[in-house]
């Protein structure tokens, strides 16, 4: 031990002496690393140059490196397949999903495109906007995948086939460097077939696995309106593996009460890892014009059910509402009316008193007269009217006011001339006379106008009328 603790001492006493010598210690040891790794790194590039030459040796024996789209393909190394699902009891407007994979054993250096192309009575939509991707270990080997689905729609019953389609891909090749080219798909086909014949003659129908058909009323059912209120009917649709084009269409209600008008339709598709649904809302909206009932009427449409295959029928019920009229309303609605009838009113009190005031002046012809005192049971002027009509040709009245003919005119005499016994027989003769006149004359044609006497009917019967209920 002392030897050793010697030997330290004497080791420090050198480097203390001679700093050199400390220096070239460190050097050599920092010489000794270096070529340690020098070392190991040659060695694996020398491994690494004898595996790249054997396996260029075994590839130029085997086969040339594919170049080309087509090459890929041929050697394997690229692989594009489709599929259709469902296939088996597809009916009109139900969603077909069309599957196109594309596979390569490498990478892909960009994102695939798929051609426009169609198919007859069908519609074709790109729903999902980008490829689904993913990896895959086939045979111990790892492949990667582009998936993409689109959805088609049959519209006819019968075979359907979809026609090749291009895709085009862009696969990596070597480190830096990419193989762009077209695949074609293989046809495809199936058939639509119709399930019940109640969708011979409609589309107003949706084919999917789930529907649901709700209403939503403001005001509410049997609430009271007034004219000029607003009705709002929203209907909703939902439905899954569906379109919202596809949804049935629904007319608004026409009726003179309502005035109806369409509310903006909103629509909507969407999907969800590959889950399609679609929704569409329809606003109808009536203004109350008149009073009375309010009916606004049931509406449905089918549901083919894909997954239990049952038609069914979804159904919003009618809706009824009773209306009132508010007084402005009223005054609006029959302001027309009433101003008709103020003017009717006051036509006939300004016809009423112009009859009257030409009745007082005797301005009518003497038929009217006649008929308006036999009416009024004025006797004493009815006797002057028949003595006109019964005037000379000279038209020389033989009337004379003073004298009164009929037992009730008589009556109206002063008292002095009602005892004046000479006035009463006078009048019984005068009354017989003129009877017997009239009845002559009505008794024979009018020689002066060549009428029959039947054109003075209506003065006999008069006549009559007060010779038998007044003459005594």
């Amino acid at each position: 031990m002392l030897a050793n603790k010697r030997a330290q001492i004497d080791d420090e006493s050198l480097e203390r002496l001679f700093p050199i010598l400390a220096s070239l210690n460190t050097l050599l040891k920092v010489v000794v690393i270096t070529f340690v790794w020098l070392f190991l790194l040659g060695s694996l590039l020398v491994i690494s140059s004898f595996s790249n030459f054997a396996f260029a040796n075994d590839g130029a024996v085997s086969t040339t490196t594919p170049s080309t789209i087509n090459e890929l393909q041929q050697a394997g190394k690229l692989k594009i397949t489709t599929r259709l699902a469902p296939v088996n009891e597809v009916v009109p407007l139900q969603q077909v999903d069309l599957y196109i994979q594309i596979s390569t054993d490498t990478w892909f250096a960009g994102g695939s495109h798929i051609s426009a192309f169609d198919v007859d009575d069908t519609i074709v939509l790109r729903r999902k906007k980008l490829a689904n991707n993913y990896t895959d270990r086939i045979d111990g080997k790892t492949w990667s995948v582009q998936e993409w689905q689109l959805t088609l729609y049959p519209q006819a019953v019968g075979a359907i086939t979809v026609p090749r389609i291009a895709v085009t891909v862009n696969v990596a090749d070597k480190p830096g460097s990419s193989i762009k080219g077209t695949l074609y798909t293989q046809p495809q086909h199936f058939t639509v077939i119709l399930p019940d014949e109640r969708l011979a003659n409609t589309n107003h129908y949706i084919a999917a696995p789930k529907v649901t058909f709700r209403q939503k009323i403001t005001p509410e059912n049997a609430s009271e309106l007034h004219i000029g209120d607003a009705i709002t009917r929203t209907l909703t649709i939902n439905a899954t593996d569906s379109s919202a084009m596809l949804f049935p269409d629904f007319p608004l209600s026409k009726s003179k009460i309502l005035y109806g008008y369409r509310g903006p339709v909103e629509s909507e598709d969407r999907q969800n890892r590959g889950d399609f649904s679609a929704s569409k809302v329809y606003q109808q909206t009536y203004i109350v014009q008149q009073s009375g009932e309010v009916t606004l009427p049931e509406l449905s449409f089918y549901w083919w059910n894909t997954k239990d295959k049952e038609l069914t029928t979804l159904t919003a019920k009618a809706l009824a509402w009773q209306v009132t009229h508010t007084p402005l309303s009223f005054v609006k609605a029959y302001w027309l009316y009433g101003l008709l009838l103020i003017v009717l009113l006051i036509l006939l009190v300004k016809l009423a008193v112009f009859t009257g005031e030409r009745i007082n002046k005797q301005r009518f012809p003497v038929a009217i007269l006649f008929a308006h005192t036999l009416i009024n049971k004025q006797y004493a002027a009815a006797e002057q009217y028949l003595y006109w009509r019964n005037s000379d040709k000279n038209k020389r009245m033989t009337y004379k006011p003073s004298l009164r003919l009929l037992d009730d005119s008589f009556g109206d005499l002063p008292p002095e001339l009602k005892e004046n016994k000479l006035l009463k027989s006078h009048q019984r003769q005068t009354k017989e006379n003129l009877l017997n006149r009239w009845q002559l004359g009505f008794s024979k044609p009018n020689t002066e106008s060549g009428r029959s006497v039947q054109t003075r009917r209506f003065y006999i019967m008069f006549w009559r009328f007060i010779s038998n209920k007044n003459a005594k």
